[in-house]
């Protein structure tokens, strides 16, 4: 089975692990739809890719490591692994008391396990370590787990987790502690099981500069403490604390190898000179990205991605800079035929035909299943329609009695005739584990992808780049145990790439046959032509505009693994961004840290993209104009609201104009519904429906700016569905305060005016003194000289103070297990 067809098995079954790899990196995201998970670039590729050599080593945290371990139950104390002898110095009556004295245990917790793993640190040595299990159970109900790992060397705390999910604790809005309080709390905790190492321990203040003050209390503080050599971090290496709002510790994380070596902090060229090498060597490229979660018809964006690279800070070289492949054109200059008939409707013989006769599948291949499925695209009416068939044999038992057989499987779109997906799989059996003699040279299968898909795609060949593979990156070990060759054909539409898209074609070494087939082309509507674009420089500066420079400590590996984490490696050479050179993974290999130069976003929230047309930063996701930094206005300094008011301007609640909130000014209808949505959301923008979403209100279409917000607050009945909702008028205090009680769940509490103490003069105007009362009673609105005042309108300021303090009643008053964010 090839490495390509392994990986994607892999990619699959683990996929909100590569999903965050991907993004991690910020080469691709995956982004499931109707009928697969198709690979596309991101183009805020920096912001988090940026932070990769900041966590170089592979196995740093225990939230990492811990796939890595493997567990063994008690009393096999010290416990074998692989046949050999966890040396654990520290006994299971020591870890239990260590873990005593590190950690007060809240009431209602007891014991459940303990338990001796091994852990594999970045210099790869076994570490013993006891993970100790706590619980909180109410007769069959689990409302809380804690887990205590000890270093099994000894006795150090090297992990903590904590959760607590009883609905009687309720956590308070606005959180109990701040940012500022928080770390205050994560440095006692360090102080208390940690001393000898909190002298050197830096603090990284990158997630305070993102930071927003949460509009919910279920939320923890993340505080990140690397270690300090000379005053410059060495982030592999350090420790990190969540603190939730309560002030409580929730996570700890500590690790550290004192077996690396650091390069002497003397003459790395100045960070202004370094600013200047990263404008110069900055590698920007085009592509074209596709805001999937953008209201109606989705077009393409272009957009300016900046790869992700790092400089030696002695040097100003680049470090350890991943080759390119060499740059090639595309396959052909002019497309070598018109695009298939999309009314084919092959029948499931001729979809079986049509599999067998590319593939030239043999007669011993049995037909085992064929699925039809068909289906509708919301947003184009378009029916789509495909088969999916699979196939296998069964050959002789080999002398151990196991039966042994290959197979494939394969996806058609029954209306063009295309395959758009294949793989195959060979007989397992001793021959297996021999080393592969490879009869195909590199060259030989590059040669018969490239007629294979002038023959099989030829509508697209003018729009296929080989993403040109050296013999070279192969190693001879390496090759002994690689079946296949892997190639693969980016999708470039002059000049820019479309949207990650790719043909994939694996060919076996030893037979020449196509094993597996990946037709990742979609048929996104995407300019023959590239449009006019910002200048390169321009785009540079705006890019590194959202970056700050910083002098880290980083290890140096041979090959790649001094930057990438094996799997993650694997599955860029899978993806076909790096050449598979084997990385380093001798564990005896001396450990050395040297000074580079990373770049560190400024902002690291949702997902972005820079619009190459306009220079606009643009919301991955909903393809939505965005304000990167802290939106800031020159109006509210002394207003009696600038807190509230602010606090929805972190969320863009708020539309600003010429650098005013207009805090005074009478808010719109559409404004409030999508400010009330956003607090309701928990901050979370991006709300998307579909062309299929019929409009509940005729003057608030799909393509109103209101459109996903004011449908949001339908589906949660915050709005009845009617002929208007005149999202441009003002409101009264009184219809805000409907939609606040909705919001609260007390929509039928409030029909019984009579349970209800009305204190207000003016209880004879208002409509429903239910609710009126249910908002004054919690101290959500007030009252002016003792009356309510209905029909008075809402100002912006006002709306940002109710909404505020309600975010606070909320809190107090809904029962809702403790989720963090």
């Amino acid at each position: 089975m090839c490495f390509l067809f392994l990986i994607s098995l892999w990619v699959f079954s683990n996929f909100s692990f590569v999903s965050s790899v991907k993004d991690y990196y910020g080469n691709f995201i995956f982004k499931r739809r109707k009928r697969t998970l198709k690979l596309v670039k991101q183009a805020g590729t920096l912001v988090l890719a940026s932070s990769l050599l900041l966590t170089a080593a592979p196995a740093v945290w225990a939230s990492e490591v811990s796939v890595d371990s493997t567990s063994i139950a008690l009393p096999a104390y010290p416990g074998v692994i692989d046949g050999k002898m966890l040396d654990a110095k520290i006994t299971k009556e020591q870890a239990q008391e260590r873990a005593k004295a590190y950690i007060t245990l809240p009431e209602g917790f007891t014991f459940q396990s303990i338990s001796l793993n091994a852990y594999y640190g970045m210099n790869g040595r076994n570490i013993p370590t006891w993970n100790i299990n706590y619980a909180k159970k109410v007769k069959d109900q689990n409302y809380g787990y804690l887990n205590v790992s000890i270093n099994g060397l000894d006795g150090t705390l090297t992990a903590y987790s904590m959760n607590d999910s009883d609905p009687d604790h309720k956590p308070a809005y606005p959180p109990k502690v701040d940012f500022s309080a928080a770390k205050d709390v994560a440095s006692a905790f360090i102080a208390k099981v940690n001393p000898d190492k909190q002298k050197e321990l830096l603090y990284d203040d990158s997630e305070e500069k993102a930071f927003r003050t949460p509009l919910n209390g279920n939320y923890q503080y993340n505080i990140r403490f690397d270690r300090s050599v000379d005053g410059v971090p060495f982030a592999a290496n350090g420790i990190s604390v969540s603190v939730n709002g309560d002030g409580q510790v929730t996570n700890y994380n500590y690790n550290w190898t004192d077996d690396v070596t650091f390069q002497a902090n003397s003459g790395p060229i100045t960070k202004e000179k370094a600013a200047q090498l990263f404008h110069d060597k900055a590698d920007m490229s085009l592509l074209y990205q596709i805001p999937y979660g953008a209201k109606g018809k989705k077009l393409p964006i272009i957009s300016y991605m900046l790869g992700a690279f790092s400089l030696n800070a002695v040097t100003g070289d680049l470090w350890n800079p991943v080759p390119h492949p060499e740059a090639s054109g595309p396959v052909t200059d002019k497309p070598l035929a018109e695009g298939p008939s999309s009314a084919l409707n092959l029948t499931k013989e001729e979809a079986v035909k049509k599999v067998s006769t590319v593939f030239n599948l043999s007669t011993d291949y049995k037909l085992q299943e064929a699925t039809y499925n068909e289906g509708t695209n919301p947003e184009t009416g378009e029916t789509n329609s495909n088969w999916n068939l699979s196939w296998n044999t069964v050959s002789e038992k080999d002398p151990t009695g196991k039966i042994m057989g290959s197979g494939a499987w394969a996806s058609v779109n029954s209306k063009t005739g295309e395959v758009t997906n294949f793989n195959s799989y060979l007989p397992y059996g001793p021959d297996n584990n021999k080393d592969i003699e490879g009869k195909i040279s590199l060259d030989d299968a590059v040669a018969k992808s490239v007629e294979f898909v002038k023959k099989q795609i030829p509508s697209y060949t003018d729009q296929l780049v080989l993403n040109q593979p050296s013999a070279k990156d192969y190693p001879e070990e390496q090759l002994k145990h690689m079946r296949n060759w892997d190639i693969r054909f980016n999708r470039v539409i002059d000049g820019v790439s479309a949207g990650g898209e790719a043909v994939t074609i694996s060919i076996d070494r030893v037979t020449g046959q196509i094993m597996n087939y990946q037709f990742g082309l979609s048929d996104m509507p995407y300019p023959k032509e590239k449009p006019e674009i910002l200048a390169l420089d321009k785009a540079k500066e705006l890019w590194l505009s959202q970056f700050d420079i910083k002098l880290n400590y980083v290890l140096e590996y041979g090959g790649y693994n001094g930057v990438l984490p094996i799997e993650k490696y694997k599955v860029m050479v899978a993806a076909g961004e790096i050449p598979p050179t084997a990385p380093a993974t001798n564990a005896n290999e001396k450990l050395e840290a040297k000074l580079v130069y990373t770049l560190i976003p400024k902002f690291s929230r949702e997902p972005y993209l820079l619009d190459a047309q306009t220079g606009k930063w643009r919301n991955s996701q909903t393809g939505e104009v965005m304000t990167l930094d802290k939106v800031t206005v020159s109006d509210i300094d002394n207003h009696w609201a600038k807190n509230e008011l602010q606090l929805m301007l972190d969320y863009q609640a708020l539309d600003v104009q010429d650098g005013k909130v207009n805090p005074d000014q009478l808010i719109k209808r559409g404004e409030l519904v999508k400010m009330l949505v956003i607090a309701m959301n928990g901050g979370n923008g991006g709300i998307y429906y579909g062309a299929e979403r019929k409009a509940s209100f005729a003057d608030v279409s799909n393509a109103s700016p209101y459109f996903a917000y004011v449908e949001n607050a339908v589906d949660r009945g915050l709005l009845d569905v009617g002929a208007d909702f005149n999202p441009e008028a003002t409101l009264s205090r009184e219809e805000m305060a409907q939609l606040i009680v909705k919001a609260l769940g007390y929509k039928s509490l409030a029909k019984f005016d009579g349970v209800f103490n009305s204190q207000f003069s003016d209880a004879a105007d208002v409509k429903q003194v239910g609710t009126a009362a249910i908002v004054v009673g919690l101290n959500i609105m007030s009252l002016n000289d003792g009356k309510f005042a209905p029909q008075q309108e809402v100002s912006r300021a006002q709306a940002a103070s109710a909404f505020f303090r309600f975010l606070q009643k909320r809190a107090e008053l809904q029962d809702q297990p403790r989720y963090y964010y």
